[in-house]
């Protein structure tokens, strides 16, 4: 039988909970958190197991909260994709990403882009994204821009 999850697009707690086990635990991450998180137009998702815990996050939002980042209308930011490692390898990470999508583009969403960790590209290659511009550091790991076209 499968497991029942629950998507949350309002979540940051359990977004939190994950992404501290994940990026800064699991990863040595130490600049997880930041203003983005506490916008309103930021959309927290998080899922939960059958137990209420959390097991997977991402956050989208409007390009103009991204520094650095053309500003344009339709154009978001997704980011902060992670799912605890007991709970990897099941598609779990391509079902929150494609929820995420969804609920972006249900706000006005026509284009996403996010900074992927190198290691995580052809993940996001299968999913339609495209990379673009140099290789980056973020903290002590590369990082590349993709993008793409939601509509």
């Amino acid at each position: 039988m499968a497991e029942t999850l629950t998507y949350r697009p309002d979540d940051f707690d359990g977004a939190k909970a994950v992404r501290i086990r994940v990026f800064m635990e699991e990863q040595g991450f130490q600049n997880e958190f930041d203003g983005v998180d506490q916008d309103p137009r930021t959309l927290e998702v998080a899922v939960r197991d059958a137990d209420d815990n959390p097991v997977g996050c991402a956050r989208v939002f409007p390009s103009e909260l991204e520094p650095g980042i053309v500003t344009e209308e339709g154009r978001w930011v997704f980011g902060r994709l992670a799912v605890v490692p007991e709970h990897r390898h099941g598609g779990l990470g391509s079902k929150i990403l494609a929820y995420s999508e969804e609920e972006a583009r249900m706000r006005g969403a026509r284009e996403l882009h996010l900074h992927a960790q190198l290691t995580v590209m052809p993940f996001y290659g299968r999913a339609g994204y495209e990379p673009y511009g140099p290789v980056e550091l973020d903290e002590h790991v590369e990082h590349r821009w993709m993008r793409k076209r939601l509509e």
